[in-house]
């Protein structure tokens, strides 16, 4: 039996396919991953149309053999898993089946356009539907998958969550059937076609160097009203939701990808919190990585598990980079996050333990969400008023808000009449598109970490706010934002344009 996977994803790490792919192949049975980059993901184009026909009659082509197609996506990618499923149908007499976190909140949805839905966790779900589908049994009763069948929707229960991750092989990296969608087409992934994307893979941009992706947990030890993680831990009440691999298990993947692609130069470990790890357990992980993996690597911090302990063991380990959520300086704001605890005291003492380390990291990021609905200028003068404290050097992350179905502030957000159009409100939404105001500059100015913090405190006081924060200069803004970022994407097209060949 073969499975197709599709993954709409920008980039090749698609770490959900790829794991269940590496699952099903433990279990001998004949995978191809089909990657299939959005090309509006980044764009304001707002189409239900998102690729080319003559690419998916490819797609189709490719999955003519298989008898079972899976496809990946997050709400942001409900398009085009839409339109890539309904061209498969319209050809193919193939069951298609979609996981993710989108169909895992809106499984009823998802069903108006894919045979089954997945819900959380897909490993062990998938690998029970494909043996009883070669089987030729019943697979209507598969927990973890809601089916539409015969005009009506079977909804099977959930599995317990499996705490040993060491039960999942490492993402599939082999090759072999392996396609992407390029300039329109649909090639193989060849070795070469490989270090292409990884060398072009956004983080690799960013921290300019060849780098690999991976998880070497799941969950999140905290529950903030606006991430996927408050919708699965609903989903998966009274369980314990924080899991990790161990040591060893993530070690040998990491070994393996430096035997295989021998020109990644560095490790981005993207776990939503990996300091969440216990002082010994970090030891154990930075002992193995400094001795058998020894590069340079990223990870994910929350300011409740950053310690200056935890941090002295990972920069001698190799820990390049870190980014750190701070999301708000408002308290106001913070309780709507259900961050509360998350004081700015405390916060910032996450900072400063970063900031000790200041010569041995290449980079500090802390992000924040901008345009909550709930926020009043007065809550925005804090975030940058806290902001204006923080110890350099430091970059800014400037995320828009987007209500998730399946999260508490979504909830919240929809209680309230909010939302009028989640078409355009959510599913169409971009987190880089911010709203054009005063203080939203003021934070646009600050993202490099370079604006003089003097110059900051005197342009958030009050004399100043009246003038510069009136509704008569309102819409001169909305032509800064324009100019800003015509710059920013100049900057961006000379750098590139000035890269020397192959990098």
């Amino acid at each position: 039996m073969k499975i197709t996977l599709i993954s709409p994803y920008p980039d090749v790490t698609a770490f959900g396919i790829r794991t269940i792919s590496s699952h099903l192949k433990q279990h001998h049975f004949e995978t191809q991953l089909v990657f299939l980059p959005d090309p509006f993901v980044d764009s304001v184009v707002t189409s239900r149309e998102r690729y080319d026909e003559k690419a998916l009659d490819e797609v189709a082509q490719l999955c003519s053999h298989s008898d079972l197609v899976g496809v990946t996506l997050m709400t942001n990618f409900f398009d085009g898993a839409v339109q890539i499923t309904k061209n498969i149908k319209s050809k193919l007499n193939i069951p298609v089946i979609w996981g993710g976190i989108h169909p895992t909140v809106r499984p009823e949805e998802c069903l108006n356009y894919a045979d089954m839905a997945c819900i959380g966790d897909g490993e062990d779900a998938m690998l029970e539907l494909v043996r009883k589908m070669e089987m030729n049994t019943n697979y209507h009763d598969v927990q973890n998958i809601w089916f539409r069948k015969n005009g009506t929707i079977v909804k099977n229960t959930m599995r317990l969550l499996e705490h040993d991750m060491d039960r999942i092989a490492p993402p599939d990296y082999d090759l072999k059937e392996n396609y992407i969608l390029d300039n329109n087409k649909i090639i193989p992934i060849t070795a070469g076609e490989m270090e292409k994307q990884i060398k072009h893979s956004l983080f690799s941009l960013t921290v300019k160097n060849p780098s690999y992706m991976t998880l070497t947990g799941r969950g999140c030890p905290h529950n903030c009203s606006y991430c996927c993680n408050d919708s699965l831990r609903k989903l998966y009440h009274g369980q314990r939701y924080l899991r990790w691999r161990s040591t060893e298990h993530v070690i040998g993947e990491l070994e393996a990808i430096k035997q295989k692609f021998p020109y990644i130069k560095y490790f981005c470990l993207s776990d939503d919190s990996f300091f969440a790890r216990n002082i010994e357990k970090i030891k154990e992980f930075c002992a193995e990585y400094k001795k058998r993996v020894h590069l340079p690597f990223y990870c994910l911090g929350s300011p409740m598990t950053i310690t200056e302990e935890k941090l002295e063991y990972l920069i001698d380990a190799g820990l390049d980079s870190i980014q750190m959520g701070i999301e708000t300086g408002s308290k106001h704001i913070q309780e709507i996050f259900n961050r509360k605890y998350m004081t700015n005291e405390r916060v910032m003492k996450a900072i400063y333990a970063l900031n000790k380390y200041k010569d041995k990291l290449s980079l500090i990021s802390y992000d924040f969400i901008l345009d909550v609905p709930y926020e009043t200028d007065e809550d925005k003068v804090e975030t940058l008023k806290f902001i204006s404290g923080i110890p350099k050097p430091y970059k800014i992350g400037m995320f828009a808000i987007i209500f998730y179905p399946g999260t508490s502030l979504y909830d919240r957000v929809k209680k309230d009449n909010l939302i009028i159009d989640e078409e355009t409100e959510i599913y169409h939404k971009k987190w880089s598109k911010k709203e054009a105001h005063y203080l939203n500059l003021l934070l646009a100015l600050c993202k490099s970490g370079k604006f003089p913090h003097v110059l900051l405190r005197i342009l958030i006081s009050k004399p100043v706010l009246r003038v510069f924060n009136s509704d008569l200069l309102k819409p001169t803004y909305k032509l800064l934002f324009y100019l800003l970022k015509k710059v920013n994407y100049g900057i961006k097209s000379l750098r590139n344009f000035l890269k020397p060949p192959g990098v």
